[in-house]
């Protein structure tokens, strides 16, 4: 049975907003006193889980929700500077030209990601959001309760270990993509269901793996 609806994650995912990010959590740093993310440093973050990036930056566990949402708000001033990962615009453009059907499901803020599909000419899908960074399961079970979707009619694209954790939590068959935020190591202890290391691969699984709608 192939999936109906394509769940893509946003940051790392669909675009690549870590410049972005490491500039507005360097601000942040410099005044509580965490240590600073530099190019030395951020290849082997990467590798790490959230837990031990934590325990490596100084930062409390139970603060990241709260620092990943002074981060978003200051989000929307960079959106301009916001570009798609390569490969991935084409990517949004055949589905809509093929007729798959797909949404949008991140803990990045709804006026930050329309302001983006928007700046970049791309149909805006419909997005799905969520302030818990951590709570992305619960997120993926309202969007089959809205859709009436059962687990198997979808099929979720991310680039992080919570990503495919919260996937596991509903069911939900999950892609890992290699270019974001989490590196292969990262995930060792969540393993994906598919891989895709390059835009090809992920259209070339989405094609065995989605009908065409309509």
């Amino acid at each position: 049975m192939k999936a109906k609806l394509i769940l893509f994650d946003f940051d790392g995912t669909l675009v690549d907003s870590k410049a972005i990010f490491f500039e507005l959590y360097n601000e942040l740093a410099t005044q509580k006193g965490y240590k600073l993310l530099d190019s030395e440093n951020i290849h082997y973050l990467r590798s790490l889980s959230i837990k031990e990036r934590c325990h490596y930056l100084g930062i409390p566990l139970y603060k990241i929700p709260f620092i990943a949402n002074t981060l978003i708000k200051k989000f929307h001033a960079s959106v301009g500077r916001l570009q798609c990962n390569e490969g991935m615009k084409p990517l949004l453009n055949t589905l809509d030209t093929e007729g798959y059907a797909y949404c949008i499901v991140s803990t990045n803020a709804k006026k930050n990601i329309k302001s983006f599909f928007e700046m970049q000419g791309v149909a805006i899908p419909e997005i799905y959001t969520s302030s818990k960074v951590f709570g992305k399961d619960v997120l993926l079970r309202k969007l089959l309760k809205d859709k009436n979707l059962q687990w198997e009619e979808v099929i979720y694209i991310g680039d992080e270990a919570r990503d495919i954790v919260a996937c596991r939590k509903c069911n939900i068959p999950v892609v890992w993509v290699s270019w974001g935020y989490d590196s292969a190591e990262a995930i060792t202890q969540t393993p994906p269901d598919y891989t895709a290391n390059t835009p090809a691969e992920l259209q070339e699984l989405i094609k065995q793996l989605v009908s065409v709608q309509g």
